[in-house]
């Protein structure tokens, strides 16, 4: 018997008690206050995370010692609605996956974040013993944004 075929699309997606510019915002100029130190190429706890918010802007780590590591580049950029990005961790910058994150205000106080993580077109047959990774991992990621942006809100 053969593994099930993974889905080509890795969606996730949260909804938090903040309006959706503020939810936009935390999500990219406060990336470093909630992003899970742990979910880096370094593992370093005093890693930073960065990302340059503009079409090209990389999405990076910078270790305590110095040393960056690139996670992927910023190809769409459409504040408060939506960023998209490659992203090389689990693969490497010449087959890369690529992430969507759009932001939709359920009304003025809520706003649902959802990602959506695609691969096979552009990774293969990695898709497969990547994206069950992918998967838990956005789901730690969606969990520490949620939280920090709860706590931002109140």
């Amino acid at each position: 018997m053969s593994e099930p075929t993974p889905p080509a699309v890795v969606t996730k997606a949260i909804t938090v008690r903040c309006p959706l510019a503020l939810a936009f915002r935390v999500w990219t100029a406060e990336i470093d206050c909630w992003w899970p130190k742990g979910h880096s190429l370094s593992g370093d706890p005093a890693t930073e995370v960065r990302l340059e918010e503009q079409v090209g802007g990389r999405f990076y780590e910078r270790t305590a010692a110095g040393v960056e590591h690139r996670w992927g580049e910023i190809t769409a950029w459409d504040p408060p609605h939506s960023l998209a990005f490659t992203w090389y961790l689990g693969t490497s910058p010449q087959q890369p996956s690529k992430v969507e994150v759009n932001f939709l205000a359920i009304d003025e106080t809520y706003t649902q974040v959802k990602i959506e993580h695609r691969g096979p077109e552009w990774i293969g047959d990695l898709w497969a013993t990547r994206s069950p990774r992918f998967a838990a991992g956005w789901t730690v990621v969606l969990r520490a944004y949620g939280g920090y942006s709860e706590v931002v809100k109140s």
